[in-house]
């Protein structure tokens, strides 16, 4: 296309185009860098009103600041012909387009994506703006795995007057609540509806509403009519289907009623299955999706494995077969899944005994009762036992003597073995308890164990080496453990199941995990110990680094107004966690500035470009 200029910038060619606005990127000659620019429709941008509104949207945008936040530079000036806005350029794929082409086959990475969504949503509530197209081509991925939600305000920008005399419906429609179709008051769970039938999509793979035609589609939102997560994706689990229920509720009150909730039941979902380091995970899944997943598909099978133990343990049946559905749809040969089905199945057969049992015992105690009651003489019109059809019963004293016990045959066991079976109410002076002799059951050596006992005579008298449970002490769940140099799993598996090591010995345990500095220590397990100790483990989180390059030498400050260093430097940052924003602020000696959001991790470099 031939050039062409908005402003200061230069189109260099059309990358988007929707009902709203047409998106190029382009090119910011006084920076020297690429951006976006999205121009409105004429349609949408002709009335003054509306001009007036973008501006004021798209300068409260401007101060969001947050990583998963596309950054606006720049807006048109109120007396350009054409409305425009300037926003940072992400090469990188949207969601949509990246899940076209790789599959999400796990709910959990579902929620790894929309962790950082929900965040930055928090964010733009907290400030008054809401989203009102929150779909999964409004987020983009950058080249580093970091998804950014795009198009914050753009839909609040534009009076709904406007867009109603022009005949344009605000958002997408398959994404949109109810209340936004029925035109009553819109707020933020708005959003969190949209972000429902996204978790939705991620999930099932498909959309939860669809329609031939927009009129029918409406409807369908308006009765909430998808089918259940559970009939799409049958082992999903129930805490992600309950979810996405909450969220797309009809009614916003029964909604989660903030970005922050769904965010923290997003990350509890993870936790249950050991994923922890949000961003890491994300950056692994974007930068090689399947082999990550396969991958993931291992690490899920051991949780969900240990989470149906955990369950089943704390007597929740219904949570542990979720978990053993799960690990089975994985691998129906896991050999511990289906151990643990079959402890499931042996409970219910034997809580199906017990209450057959005891509903027996409570027959057995009703004809006690009826016969202990039997009148002495029963009417003569009454035909005796007859009248319920048992035939002729000789009726029976409560005073008369009990009949004697018979000997006990020769084979009985002796007097210290016998057992009191039944007690006497209210019996005769001279009347003994009824004796019940339980027979010892014979031991039955099957002839593979008598040969094995035959063969080795003295090998139960060789017990192998005892071995002690030590508890790991840590709050980092997601660093690895190695005791002797052989990998034994992760800090949130052996917290939940214990260290074994073998007494007698000075074991070599150490702790492995990203962004933190390696950790070694000696435990020594005194051959009589009884338990084993506790081993505490701390991340100590490596420095990041960054680096400011410009084509001037600056000042490169903190939020807060610190001084950090210059441009064209490294410059160290303690951290605290594997990864935190951090908002800069480089200043020439001149007074010029420009403020950058870079998000920093623990042992990693990372680089961004201010030119003056």
């Amino acid at each position: 296309m031939m050039e062409q200029r908005l402003g200061r910038y230069t189109l260099d060619d059309e990358i988007g185009r929707g009902g709203m606005a047409v998106v190029y990127r382009a090119t910011d000659p006084v920076l020297e860098r690429k951006v976006a620019l999205k121009v409105l429709h004429p349609h949408l941008a002709s009335r003054e009103d509306a001009r007036a509104r973008f501006s004021r949207e798209a300068r409260a945008v401007a101060r969001l600041q947050h990583p998963h936040i596309v950054e606006v530079f720049d807006y048109a000036p109120p007396e350009s012909e054409r409305a425009y806005i300037v926003t940072e350029y992400i090469d990188g794929p949207t969601l949509r387009a990246f899940v076209e082409g790789h599959a999400v086959r796990f709910p959990e990475v579902a929620a790894l994506i929309l962790v950082p969504v929900c965040e930055a949503l928090g964010r733009a509530h907290e400030a008054g703006i809401v989203h009102r197209d929150v779909k999964p081509e409004n987020i983009m991925i950058r080249p580093d795995g970091t998804p950014v939600l795009m198009d914050f305000g753009i839909a609040q920008m534009i009076d709904m007057e406007t867009l109603t005399a022009t005949g344009t419906m605000l958002g997408s429609p398959a994404h949109m609540a109810p209340e936004v179709i029925d035109g009553a008051r819109v707020d933020h769970r708005s959003d969190l509806f949209s972000v429902g039938t996204v978790l939705y999509w991620l999930v099932c793979g498909a959309l939860p509403f669809t329609a031939p035609n927009p009129a029918a589609l409406f409807r369908r939102i308006l009765e909430g009519r998808y089918d259940p997560v559970l009939q799409r994706r049958p082992h999903a689990g129930r805490r992600v289907a309950r979810l996405i229920e909450q969220l797309m509720a009809l009614d916003p009150a029964e909604r989660p009623q903030t970005a922050a909730e769904v965010a923290d039941a997003l990350r509890a979902l993870l936790d249950e299955v050991g994923i922890h380091d949000v961003d890491a995970e994300l950056e692994a899944f974007f930068a090689d999706p399947e082999v990550y997943q396969d991958g993931l598909a291992r690490r899920l099978l051991t949780a969900y494995v240990n989470g149906g133990r955990r369950a089943l343990d704390a007597k929740l049946t219904g949570r542990a077969l979720d978990f053993i559905d799960r690990a089975l749809a994985l691998d129906d040969q896991d050999e511990a899944a289906r151990a643990l089905l079959a402890k499931v199945e042996r409970g219910r057969r034997r809580g199906a005994v017990v209450r057959g049992a005891a509903a027996g015992a409570l027959l057995v105690l009703a004809g006690l009762g009826a016969w202990a009651l039997w009148p002495d003489d029963p009417p003569p019109d009454s035909g005796g036992a007859d009248a319920f059809g048992l035939g002729s019963v000789p009726a029976r004293r409560l005073d008369a003597a009990p009949p004697v016990d018979p000997a006990p045959p020769p084979d009985a066991a002796p007097p210290d073995q016998a057992v009191d079976a039944a007690r006497v109410v209210d019996a005769a002076p001279d009347a003994r308890p009824t004796r019940v002799v339980l027979r010892p059951r014979p031991v039955r050596i099957r002839r593979r164990d008598a040969a094995v006992a035959a063969a080795a005579p003295d090998a139960a008298a060789r017990p192998p080496a005892r071995q002690v449970l030590a508890r790991i002490g840590s709050n980092h769940k997601g660093a690895q453990v190695f005791v002797d140099g052989e990998r034994r799993g992760y800090v949130y598996e052996l917290q939940t199941r214990g260290l074994s090591l073998d007494v007698g010995r000075t074991h070599r345990v150490a702790f492995r995990q990203s962004g933190c500095s390696p950790f070694e220590t000696e435990v020594q397990i005194a051959r009589e110990a009884k338990i084993g100790p506790i081993i505490e483990y701390t991340c100590e989180f490596l420095p990041a680094k960054f680096k400011v390059t410009s084509n001037v030498r600056a000042d490169v400050l903190a939020d807060d107004g610190t001084r950090l260093g210059s441009t064209n430097q490294e410059i160290p940052r303690a951290m605290v966690a594997r990864s935190a924003p951090l908002m800069l602020t480089v200043r020439t000696p001149d007074g010029k500035s420009e403020r950058r959001a870079v998000r920093l991790k623990a042992g990693e470099k990372v680089e961004v470009k201010v030119l003056f």
